[in-house]
C-alpha cells in the first residue's frame, strides 16, 4: 500500500449504506504508488491465489512497462501468456472491435487473471474482455493520463460509435513511481484536465437531477470533488514531473473511478464535455487523423463547456410561453436525421436508433422538461453561478501546458459548431447542452463559443 493514500483507503474493497438509499461497494483491493512497484507482482499474485496470468499491452507500453513485467514473472517462476497489439506508427491504438478481437484470438484460456500493462485503451481493453470472459484483472498503469483506471465502465469505439460498457474494476492498481513520474508532459496534462471536466460534470449530473429527478448522490459527488481539489493542487508541480504532484494526480485519477463504481455508471465523472471529445474523436477516426488523448479533448471540451454554465447563469428569464410556441419551428425528425448522417457519417445509425428510444427531442417530452425548468428556473440557475469561470480552467490548462483551444489539436471549426450543437445525441444523458436545447437557446450559444474559440 501506498504510504501516500489515505483519501483511497476507506474505499478499498469496501461496502457500505450510504444516505442516498443505496449500497455502494468496491472489489478494488489494493493500491501501490512506489518505485519499484512492478516488482511486487508475484507476490500480490501468490496472496491473491492467481498463478497464471494473461498479459496485455501494446507496442508502446510494452515497451515502456510490459518487457519489466514479464522478466519479474519469469524471475519467480510465474507461467503466463502476453500479447502484444501493434500500435499505429503515428498515433494511439483506437479501442475498438478490432483490437478486441486481437485479444480474443491470442487469449489463453487457461489464464486465471487478466493483466493489462498500460493506461489509455489497453486499460479499457483489458478490463471489458476480464468483465466478458469473467476473470478478475489487474492493472499496471504507465501513466495517470485518465481517470479510468479503477473503474467499472470502459468507452469503446463498436460500429463507429463510442459506447461505455459494463467492465471489470480491478483488484489491484500497480503505479510504479518511476514510470508514472517520467510520463510525457502531454500525458500528466491530459489526466490533470480530464479530472478539471468533472467541474462540469457534477453540475451536469446535479442539473439533470432537478430537471429530471435524476438519481443524485451527495457522497459520491463529495468524492469527486475531493479528487478535483486534489488535481487542481497538483498542477503545480506537474511541469516539473514532481514526485508528489503525480502521485496526488493519479489518486484523483483513482477517486474518480471509484466514484462511478459507486454510482454504477459514469454519470459522476462525464458529462457535456465528453461529449464534445467524444463527437471529435469519432471525426478524427472517420477521417484517418492520429488520435488526441482522451484527457486533453476533455480539458477543452470543459472551457467551452463552463461558458455555457456562466451564460447561463448571467441569462435573463426565458419567456417559456414563446419557447413552447416555437416548439413547431424546430427541426422535423426527417431534418434532424439529415444532419445526424451529415456530423455522424457512418455511426448515424447509431445516433438516430438511441433517439428512437430515449426521444429526448421528442415535442411532447420537451413540453414536460419545460414545466420543470419553468417552476426550478431560480435553482438552475443558483446552480449555474457555483461553476468556475471558463476563463480559471483555461489559464490551469496553459500553465499546464495543455491545449485550450480545439485549434491547438487541429479540431477544424466546423466539427466544434457540430459537437456543441449536436453532441448531445451521443447519450442519453441530461446535461447544458440539453438544456441549452430545451430553452432554445443552444445554436445561438454555439456560434458564441465558435465566434471567441476558434479564431
Amino acid at each position: 500500500m501506498s504510504s501516500q493514500s489515505k483519501s483511497i483507503e476507506p474505499y478499498l474493497n469496501c461496502s457500505f449504506e450510504c444516505g442516498c438509499g443505496r449500497t455502494h461497494s468496491s472489489l478494488f483491493a489494493h493500491y501501490i504508488f512506489e518505485p519499484g512497484a512492478i516488482k511486487k507482482l508475484p507476490k500480490l499474485l501468490s496472496q491473491l491465489g492467481y498463478v497464471r496470468p494473461y498479459l496485455i499491452s501494446d507496442t508502446h507500453t510494452h515497451e515502456i512497462a510490459g518487457c519489466q513485467t514479464e522478466e519479474v514473472l519469469q524471475k519467480a517462476g510465474i507461467s503466463f501468456t502476453s500479447h502484444v497489439l501493434k500500435s499505429p506508427e503515428n498515433s494511439d491504438l483506437p479501442a475498438d472491435e478490432n483490437a478486441l478481437g486481437s485479444i480474443a484470438m491470442a487469449n489463453d484460456k487457461d489464464a486465471d487473471i487478466i493483466i493489462s500493462i498500460g493506461t489509455g485503451t489497453i486499460n479499457d481493453l483489458g478490463r471489458y474482455f476480464s468483465y466478458i470472459t469473467g476473470r478478475p484483472f489487474l492493472l499496471v498503469a504507465t501513466a495517470p493520463s485518465m481517470d479510468g483506471l479503477v473503474s467499472g465502465v470502459a468507452p469503446l469505439v463498436f460500429h463507429n460509435m463510442k459506447i461505455t460498457f459494463s467492465a471489470q474494476e480491478p483488484l489491484v492498481l500497480v503505479c510504479d513511481a518511476d514510470i508514472m513520474t517520467k510520463a510525457p508532459l502531454k500525458m500528466l496534462a491530459a489526466g490533470a484536465a480530464d479530472i478539471l471536466g468533472k467541474y462540469n460534470c457534477l453540475l451536469d449530473w446535479k442539473l439533470s437531477h432537478i430537471v429530471n429527478d435524476e438519481y443524485y448522490c451527495e457522497t459520491i459527488a463529495d468524492i469527486m470533488r475531493t479528487a478535483v481539489d486534489q488535481t487542481m493542487e497538483s498542477t503545480k508541480g506537474l511541469a516539473s514531473h514532481d514526485d508528489q504532484a503525480v502521485s496526488v494526480l493519479t489518486e484523483a485519477l483513482v477517486l474518480s473511478g471509484i466514484a462511478m463504481d459507486f454510482s454504477g455508471n459514469s454519470r459522476p465523472a462525464s458529462g457535456a464535455e465528453h461529449h464534445q471529445s467524444h463527437y471529435w474523436e469519432m471525426q478524427f477516426l472517420f477521417d484517418g487523423i492520429p488520435a488526441v488523448l482522451h484527457g486533453t479533448k476533455v480539458g477543452i471540451g470543459t472551457v467551452l463547456m463552463l461558458e455555457l454554465y456562466n451564460a447561463l447563469a448571467e441569462m435573463e428569464r426565458p419567456d417559456f410561453d414563446a419557447v413552447r410556441a416555437n416548439i413547431a419551428n424546430r427541426l422535423s425528425m426527417e431534418e434532424w436525421e439529415q444532419e445526424m448522417r451529415r456530423c455522424y457519417r457512418d455511426g448515424a445509425d447509431g445516433i438516430i436508433e438511441l433517439e428512437k428510444k430515449a426521444k429526448k427531442n421528442d415535442p411532447e417530452n420537451l413540453s414536460g422538461r419545460l414545466l420543470v425548468i419553468e417552476e426550478r428556473w431560480d435553482e438552475i440557475q443558483a446552480l449555474a453561478k457555483t461553476a468556475p469561470k471558463a476563463d480559471e480552467i483555461y489559464q490551469v490548462l496553459a500553465k499546464m501546458g495543455a491545449a485550450k483551444v480545439p485549434a491547438d489539436v487541429g479540431i477544424p471549426n466546423q466539427y466544434v459548431s457540430d459537437s456543441i450543437r449536436y453532441g448531445k445525441e451521443l447519450r442519453d444523458r441530461y446535461t447544458i447542452l440539453q438544456l441549452m436545447w430545451d430553452i432554445g437557446k443552444l445554436d445561438e450559444e454555439a456560434e458564441l463559443l465558435v465566434e471567441k474559440y476558434c479564431r
